[in-house]
C-alpha cells in the first residue's frame, strides 16, 4: 500500500470499542432477514382471508339468527363476516358448491347430501339437534312409522331440510319407494309447507306430519300443547341412529313442555338431525379453531334436548370432518391462539415452519462470525506491514541521503495514522507490536542517514538526524 493512498489522518473521536462487532453482527442479520424474507414467500401459505361469507337460512329461521351471532363474535376478532340470507340448507349446499358465490361457510342440516356432495365439502362440526317431531292424528297410539300406512303424510316441501329426512325413513319403513322416492299405495304424500302442514293437521286434513325444527319454534308448541294430535315415540330409536349415523337420539322428558299439565304425560324418544358447520376443502386452516371457538361459545350451554358442553361435536356429521377440527376436539384451540390476537398467532404459526432453515442457516453463521470479527480488527493492524516491507527491501539495496529522507519522512507519516488506528482492548498486544516495528524500522533509517552525513562531513545534518532519533524513540 502506497502512502498516497491512504486516508487523510484525523483526530481520534470517542468511538465505542463494539462499532466492528456491531458491523458484522448487521451484516450477518441483514443475510439471515433477506433469507427469512425469501423463505416466507416460497414456502409460507398465504394468511387467512379477511371477510368470509356464511350462508345461513331465512331471516326469521333459527340458522340466520345463529350466523348472526358468529358475526358478531368473529367481528371482535378482527374477521368481518357476510351473513347471506338463503332458502334453507339445500341452498346453502348448491352456493357452498359453487365457486363465484363466495360462500365458504354454511350452516347445513344432517342427511340432505348426495353422496357426491359428501366428498365435496368437509364438517368442521355438528352444532346442535334439530328434533324430527312427527305428530298424528287418532286415539290409538302409534310405534312405529311403518303404522302411518294408508295415512295423508305431510313431509315438508322439497327443498325443505324435512322432505328429505321424511322422504328417507318413509322409505326405511316401506312406505315410498326407496328408489324412486315417489308414494306408493302404502301413502300418501302431502308436499305442505311446515305451517300450512301443521294447521292441516290441527283441522283434520293431514293424518300426520314430520316437521324438523327447534323445541321453541311456534308451531311445535301449538301441536305439543294441542290435545287433538299425539307425538310418536320412537322405540326404535337405537336401530334408526345405527342406519342413519346423522340421526341422534334424543328423549323429551315428561313434563318438559308444560310441568302443571305434565305435557308430554311421558317420556317421548325421538331422533334428531343437527344443524352442521360446513365448509369447502381449500377453507383455511387457521379459520378452524376459531370458528370452533366460537360455536363453543355459542353453542356450548346447551339447551332443551342436549347437555352443556355436548357441542359442537365431531359426532352426528354426514360429511367427513376435517383433520383441523378433529384436532380442535382432541386438543383444544393452538396454544398461540390461547395467548396472542388471532391475527399475530396465525403470523407466527405460518411463520414456523421457517424455523428450521432458519436455525440451520445460523449456525453456520454463528460459528464463523467471531472469526470474520477477529480477522476484520487485526487486519487494520497487519495491512501497515505491508508499507514497513516495501520500506524495508528498499533500505536493502542502498538508498542516497535525500531518498532515506523521504522514507523517514513517510514513517513517520505512518506513525501518526496507526496512532489514531480503532482496535479493541484485546488487541493491544498486536497493535503495540505495529508501533515497536515501526519505531525500529524509523530507527534504522536514522542510522543509515546518520553514516550517511557522517562520509559527507555534514556535522548539523548529522545532529538534525540524532534529534529525529531521539523523537522517535521518546514517541513510542
Amino acid at each position: 500500500m502506497s502512502s498516497s493512498s491512504l486516508p487523510i489522518v484525523t483526530p481520534p473521536r470517542h468511538r465505542s470499542q463494539g462499532k466492528p462487532a456491531l458491523a458484522a453482527w448487521v451484516w450477518v442479520l441483514g443475510f439471515c432477514l433477506a433469507v427469512l424474507i425469501a423463505t416466507y414467500m416460497i414456502f409460507v401459505e398465504p394468511p387467512p382471508p379477511r371477510k368470509i361469507v356464511i350462508a345461513s337460512g331465512g331471516r326469521n329461521g333459527a340458522y340466520f339468527h345463529f350466523a348472526q351471532k358468529y358475526a358478531e363474535e368473529l367481528q371482535k376478532e378482527g374477521l368481518s363476516v357476510e351473513v347471506r340470507e338463503t332458502a334453507g340448507s339445500v341452498e346453502n349446499l348448491r352456493a357452498l358448491g359453487q365457486e363465484d358465490s363466495g360462500v365458504a361457510v354454511a350452516i347445513i342440516q344432517s342427511g340432505l347430501a348426495s353422496p357426491d356432495e359428501l366428498q365435496r365439502f368437509y364438517a368442521l362440526g355438528s352444532l346442535y339437534r334439530e328434533p324430527l317431531w312427527v305428530f298424528y292424528r287418532g286415539d290409538k297410539p302409534l310405534e312405529r312409522l311403518s303404522q302411518l300406512a294408508g295415512k295423508r303424510i305431510g313431509v315438508g316441501p322439497p327443498g325443505s331440510g324435512t322432505y328429505p329426512i321424511a322422504m328417507q325413513l318413509l322409505a326405511a319403513n316401506g312406505l315410498i319407494d326407496s328408489k324412486t322416492a315417489k308414494e306408493n299405495s302404502r301413502a300418501v304424500l302431502v308436499p305442505e309447507k311446515v305451517a300450512t302442514a301443521a294447521k292441516a293437521l290441527q283441522n283434520g286434513e293431514l293424518d300426520a306430519a314430520f316437521f324438523v325444527a327447534a323445541f321453541e319454534a311456534d308451531y311445535i308448541q301449538d301441536l305439543l300443547n294441542d290435545g287433538r294430535v299425539s307425538l310418536l315415540n320412537f322405540e326404535q330409536h337405537e336401530a334408526y341412529h345405527r342406519r342413519f349415523r346423522f340421526l341422534s337420539p334424543v328423549t323429551v322428558p315428561a313434563g318438559l313442555v308444560d310441568l302443571g299439565q305434565n305435557i308430554p304425560r311421558q317420556d317421548v324418544a325421538l331422533l334428531a338431525p343437527t344443524a352442521v358447520l360446513v365448509v369447502r376443502k381449500d377453507f383455511h386452516p387457521a379459520l378452524v379453531p376459531l370458528l370452533l371457538t366460537t360455536a363453543t361459545r355459542i353453542h356450548g350451554k346447551g339447551d332443551a334436548v342436549s347437555e352443556p358442553g355436548e357441542f359442537p361435536s365431531s359426532s352426528y356429521c354426514d360429511f367427513p370432518v376435517s383433520d383441523d377440527a378433529r384436532h380442535f376436539y382432541k386438543s383444544g384451540p393452538p396454544v398461540l391462539q390461547r395467548l396472542l390476537p388471532f391475527w399475530v398467532a396465525s403470523l407466527v404459526d405460518r411463520a414456523k415452519v421457517m424455523l428450521i432453515p432458519l436455525i440451520m442457516l445460523m449456525m453456520p453463521l454463528l460459528r464463523v462470525t467471531p472469526p470474520l470479527m477477529r480477522w476484520r480488527t487485526r487486519r487494520k493492524i497487519y495491512l501497515w506491514y505491508s508499507d514497513l516491507r516495501e520500506i524495508d527491501q528498499r533500505l536493502i539495496t542502498g538508498l542516497s541521503g535525500p531518498e532515506l529522507d523521504m522514507e523517514l519522512t513517510r514513517l513517520q507519516d505512518i506513525g501518526s495514522q496507526v496512532a489514531y488506528v480503532d482496535v479493541p482492548l484485546s488487541y493491544m498486544k498486536e497493535f503495540y507490536h505495529l508501533r515497536l516495528h515501526l519505531a525500529m524500522l524509523q530507527q534504522h533509517v536514522i542510522e543509515l542517514l546518520g553514516r550517511a552525513d557522517s562520509i559527507a562531513g555534514d556535522p548539523k545534518t548529522q545532529e538534525s538526524h540524532e534529534a529525529s532519533s531521539t523523537e522517535s524513540v521518546d514517541a513510542f
